[in-house]
């Protein structure tokens, strides 16, 4: 008997201590239910410890901005992908991707979520620091066709386990609409606003420009008359022609006083094309969402600053990536991507910008004329854009040109001037 009592005495501790495991084991379960499956906000688990162990070994060789190194290896980037699992996904998150249960989203998952290079390679820079939290955007394709942008929150335990990270996404589509649709309104106001001006600039000359030509025509046919007299009188002639030269000479004051007032003498300051691009590109990520367009720059390393009008060298830039987004978009391009490549011509002291697309291209019965004011192929367009970013560069002592190529693209390039002094 007391043999029984030692053995039930020394079992008692084993036998609290598995309830005391069962009894945790069904409130992380219960808590999984209630703030994981049952979330209004999408939630997924991911295992990103084999990607740990990687890092790891990178740092013990050195490298020390994770950052830096993995966006020049973007290869090395999805080779380290291999070692990420998804672990689980909750009712919000099968809802936003569109999969009907977890089972097909946990065999769709890599193709629903593909690695985005930017938001990887900061997660990685977090891991290897061993901060908390991580969060970034992003853009994804549901299963049913959608397009949906995203923030995404990304929180790793306190221990550094990286085998169960929380992440969290903030659908943003509302929020997007809402900007997309006060983008189209500022566009079409700003659209209105040119043809008001236009017609009013029209209108003007017309009424500047029409006394003097109609007075031109009458001293013609006065000249005429006085010519063709049986007796001609070359004093009356002469006259009528000095009044043709007057009214010659005041329609050529007007125009010039026109184009004085579309030639604002530019305000040139020191500036860098990396922070110029960088600001054009951030001003038209709205229009780049909404044709599903993606950028890509390539900038020599060291380039010098720039003499140039900051605002209007930003104005050829967004109008150049807008004709780019639009020329694809009316094409039906996949995969749209406008590269913006920069580089140094030392010997003229100046830089070459381009502007590249992988659109349609530009047919050889229209290349020849795309500079011209007012020709455009566009229904409601004006044919002003690329004229007046060619007036620009020229203005600024460079060139614009174009290069096309049938259903490979095209590409724009100009030139601008460094600093002066750079290459005396």
């Amino acid at each position: 008997m007391a043999d029984i009592l030692i053995l039930v005495a020394a079992g008692l501790p084993l036998c609290l201590l598995a309830g005391l495991a069962l009894g945790f084991h069904r409130c992380s379960q219960i808590l999984k239910r209630v703030y994981f499956d049952a979330s209004p906000l999408p939630m997924l688990i991911e295992d990103w410890s084999g990607i740990r162990t990687l890092l790891a070994a990178l740092k013990m060789h050195g490298v020390t901005d994770v950052a830096a190194h993995l966006m020049a290896r973007p290869d090395l980037v999805r080779s380290y992908q291999a070692s990420h699992r998804f672990v689980d996904a909750n009712q919000a998150m099968l809802r936003l991707l569109g999969a009907t249960d977890k089972a097909q989203f946990m065999a769709l998952a890599p193709q629903l979520l593909p690695a985005s290079l930017e938001s990887t390679v900061r997660l990685y820079q977090t891991l290897m620091k061993g901060k908390p939290v991580a969060q970034g955007e992003r853009v994804l394709r549901t299963l049913d066709g959608r397009v949906v942008p995203l923030i995404w929150h990304a929180t790793l335990p306190a221990s550094g386990d990286a085998r169960r990270i929380l992440f969290y996404a903030f659908d943003m589509s509302g929020q997007k609409q809402a900007q997309e649709a006060m983008l189209t309104a500022h566009v079409d106001l700003a659209h209105a606003a040119r043809v008001s001006t236009v017609g009013e600039l029209s209108a003007s000359i017309a009424h500047d420009v029409a006394q003097p030509l109609a007075a031109i025509a009458a001293s013609a046919s006065a000249a005429e008359r006085w010519l063709k007299r049986n007796e001609p009188s070359l004093d009356r002639a002469l006259n009528a022609l000095y009044q043709i030269r007057q009214n010659a000479q005041s329609a050529s004051d007007v125009v010039g006083r026109i184009k004085a007032f579309l030639r604002k003498a530019p305000k040139r300051t020191t500036v860098s094309l990396h922070t110029l691009i960088r600001d054009a590109l951030e001003l038209i990520e709205s229009e780049a969402y909404r044709f599903d367009v993606k950028f890509r720059t390539t900038i020599e390393p060291g380039l010098p600053a720039l003499w140039v009008d900051e605002v209007e060298i930003k104005q050829v830039i967004i109008n150049l990536a807008l004709n780019a987004m639009q020329a694809m978009a009316g094409a039906g391009t996949s995969d749209r991507v406008i590269t913006i490549a920069a580089a140094l011509k030392a010997r003229e002291g100046m830089v070459e910008v381009q502007v590249r697309d992988n659109g349609p291209g530009i047919g050889h019965d229209v290349i020849g004329r795309i500079f011209e004011p007012f020709f455009s192929t566009k229904e409601d367009g004006m044919g002003l854009g690329l004229a007046i970013c060619k007036s620009i560069i020229n203005g600024h002592g460079g060139d614009l040109t174009v290069v096309s190529v049938d259903q490979l693209g095209t590409a724009f390039r100009f030139t601008l001037p460094c600093c002066p002094g750079l290459f005396q």
